[in-house]
C-alpha cells in the first residue's frame, strides 16, 4: 500500500499538480490510515473530524511562514 502511495505521489508531482491537490493526496491516506486503524467508533469518528479544508491550513501556514521570514530578517 505505501508503494503504491509513494508511486502516485511521485507521478503526480512529475505531472506538476497544484499544492491544493498534493495536500488532498496526503489527507485522503492519512484519512485512510486513521480508518484502518481505528479502534473504536470514538477513534473512527475522530478521523473524520479531523480533516482541515485546504483554505484553512493555507492561511496557518502563510502565517507561519511569514512570521518565519520576519525573524529572519532581524539577524
Amino acid at each position: 500500500m505505501l508503494r503504491l502511495f509513494t508511486v502516485v505521489f511521485l507521478l503526480i508531482v512529475a505531472i506538476g499538480c497544484s499544492n491544493k491537490a498534493l495536500y488532498e493526496l496526503g489527507q485522503g491516506y492519512q484519512k485512510s490510515e486513521c480508518v484502518n486503524n481505528a479502534q473504536s467508533g470514538e477513534e473512527y469518528q475522530a478521523c473524520h473530524q479531523a480533516e482541515k479544508p485546504y483554505q484553512e491550513y493555507k492561511k496557518e501556514r502563510e502565517a507561519v511562514v511569514g512570521s518565519t521570514k520576519s525573524d529572519s530578517d532581524k539577524n
